[in-house]
């Protein structure tokens, strides 16, 4: 195995993609006679994952701040939460706004992120830093909770929403931040 797909192949990494079939996975366990709870079990998996990952990562010491891990597994996270929230929409047709919330750090940092790939004047000026900030994880985590709320039929999960917007908007500005003050000092 070269050096390459080891660091790629790593437990952290693997984590981060279990993510990706338990995605799928979700989808599978929605229906059916015992669907609420497999789906939860399912989601819950997911969130350990998420935990994990980022554990073993620093147990290790396997990945720097621009390895594979750190874009890696927010991607794994876009990638869970967007089939989740699919697979809910199409057994339940919950509000699209709702969603919306829900997916709104995702819908926001898309665009921005397409733009920062494909502009290499940008790419020139600001060295995106891909590690998780404090405000990142708690945007995931408002985010799995806002998933299960909805899942459950939980009354909370509007207010959930909302709180998934504000924290990933925090998350979002404290991105562009760091950017701003990583490309300042390599100046």
């Amino acid at each position: 195995m070269s050096g390459t797909s080891h660091r790629f192949l790593s437990l952290p990494n693997l984590l981060s993609l279990a993510r990706v079939p338990l995605g799928g996975l979700f989808w599978l366990t929605l229906e059916g006679e015992h669907g609420l709870i497999l789906s939860f079990v399912v989601l819950c998996a997911a969130a350990l994952t998420d935990v994990l990952d980022g554990y073993v990562a620093r147990r290790l010491k396997s990945d720097g701040p621009t390895g594979v891990g750190s874009w890696l597994d927010p991607i794994c996270d876009k990638i869970f939460v967007a089939a989740v929230l699919a697979a809910i929409y199409f057994e339940r047709r919950p509000p699209l706004w709702l969603l919306a919330l829900i997916m709104s750090r995702e819908l926001i940092q898309l665009p921005m992120s397409a733009l920062y790939r494909f502009s290499p004047a940008l790419q020139h000026w600001v060295h995106y830093d891909f590690r998780a900030s404090v405000l990142g994880k708690a945007a995931t985590v408002m985010q799995f909770l806002a998933v299960g709320a909805l899942l459950l039929d939980s009354p909370a999960v509007t207010t959930l929403a909302w709180v998934t917007l504000a924290v990933g908007l925090a998350a979002i500005t404290d991105y562009l931040r760091r950017a701003i003050v990583l490309a300042r000092s390599r100046r």
